[in-house]
């Protein structure tokens, strides 16, 4: 729903190219930019990355439709965008990021960094929405 709104969005500002940002072009032409620029990580590691940093264009679509016009979404809409972008997104940039040999670290001191504690306490000691842990 969120990124169907997101398309939609974005067709009106940048016509047939938002269809670019519908996630089935990850391996389209960004992603071979990507992988050309980046020949110095020799060839299969640049396609590794560039798959990483295109497989959540539809979400990265989301996240700056929503920046660009909050008020055309609900609230559903939103919890169901932040919700997507949250569980596809940070994998790939992280992946993509060791692959670079950049480290993921944890600069903003979240409690247990990589996903909830088993005693349903999440980031920071807030206790996880039901469904969500």
């Amino acid at each position: 729903m969120s990124r169907e709104k997101a398309a939609v969005l974005f067709k009106e500002l940048i016509g047939e190219k938002a269809a670019r940002l519908d996630g089935s072009h990850y391996n389209g032409d960004s992603a071979k930019v990507i992988a050309e620029a980046l020949a110095s990580f020799g060839e299969e590691r640049a396609k590794d990355i560039a798959f990483h940093l295109t497989d959540w264009a539809s979400d990265a679509a989301f996240i700056v439709a929503l920046q660009l016009f909050p008020e055309r979404f609900s609230t559903e809409e939103i919890e169901d965008g932040v919700r997507d972008f949250l569980i596809h997104a940070p994998n790939h940039v992280a992946a993509a990021a060791a692959l670079g040999g950049w480290p993921v670290n944890n600069i903003f001191k979240i409690r247990n960094f990589l996903g909830p504690e088993d005693d349903d306490e999440g980031r920071d000691g807030v206790s996880l929405p039901e469904g969500r842990r």
